[in-house]
């Protein structure tokens, strides 16, 4: 267990920190230029809500990109102790603080980490993996790990295919260019069908693999994904604490102080 950071994807980007559902009051009109809650289907005109904004402010409530900057305008503050989450949605809200004139807490991350019990570190020790290995697309890890158990000769031999194809291919394509420059394609799109035939047998030969050798292997990586990231979202943002105290006890929170001092 250790602190965590907003993940990213391949291309550097934060992941997005606010997922956006249907329309709702704020967002976009409806048919007929009526506003709809996003829950109970209520409809409003611009006219009604600022009445009840100005009649009834108590019926509503800012959502989460205003949300701090309310907090900002009632209690003001110096920082802004956030999320991974929050971190990545906070730089969304500033055309909101810059409209109503409120300045921005500075925001700083809290202690944040991820529970990791010990069937899921023994799979991540036996597999030399870490937590990020399990934020993709499922059956991606599983089939990365099983693939590594592949007979050695039918991975060199793959490898032997793929290179004589690509070699090959690449003198078949140099001479019929000079013969008929119009055959480029026709040469690139077989050498593209050999090296796919290629990768089809050895997708099967994985595939194998899991049906005959794998399954327990992919019942522990889905049960392992299913723990780190629920839903495919990071773990505090789905589990609670209750999940955990209920099946370790009160000892999780003697465990939790001591490695929160240990990152502090």
């Amino acid at each position: 267990m250790g602190p965590e950071r907003p993940r990213r994807h391949a291309g550097g980007r934060l992941h997005a920190g606010v997922r956006r559902g249907p329309p709702g009051p704020g967002s976009a009109p409806a048919p007929g230029d009526r506003f709809v809650t996003r829950r109970s289907g209520e409809r409003f005109t611009r006219v009604e809500l600022e009445r009840i904004a100005t009649e009834a402010p108590d019926r509503l409530s800012p959502n989460v990109l205003l949300r701090p900057v309310v907090e900002a305008a009632l209690l003001p503050t110096v920082a802004y102790a956030a999320g991974p989450a929050e971190l990545e949605y906070l730089p969304d809200a500033a055309p909101l603080y810059e409209t109503l004139g409120v300045a921005p807490q500075r925001p700083v991350p809290r202690w944040s980490g991820v529970l990791v019990e010990a069937r899921v570190e023994k799979l991540m020790e036996r597999h030399g993996i870490d937590l990020t290995a399990f934020d993709g697309k499922p059956g991606e890890l599983e089939a990365r790990l099983v693939r590594q158990d592949l007979p050695p000769d039918a991975v060199a031999t793959l490898g032997t295919l793929r290179s004589s194809i690509e070699e090959h291919y690449g003198r078949l394509l140099e001479s019929a260019i000079k013969v008929d420059p119009t055959l480029e394609r026709t040469v690139e799109s077989a050498r593209n069908a050999a090296l796919s035939g290629a990768h089809t047998i050895e997708k099967k030969l994985i595939a194998s693999l899991k049906r005959l050798e794998g399954e327990t292997l992919v019942r522990q990586i889905a049960r392992a994904r299913a723990a780190i990231y629920p839903d495919g979202q990071p773990q505090e943002r789905v589990l609670t604490l209750a999940s955990f105290l209920i099946r370790y006890g009160p000892e999780l929170l003697d465990g939790l102080e001591q490695e929160v001092a240990r990152w502090a």
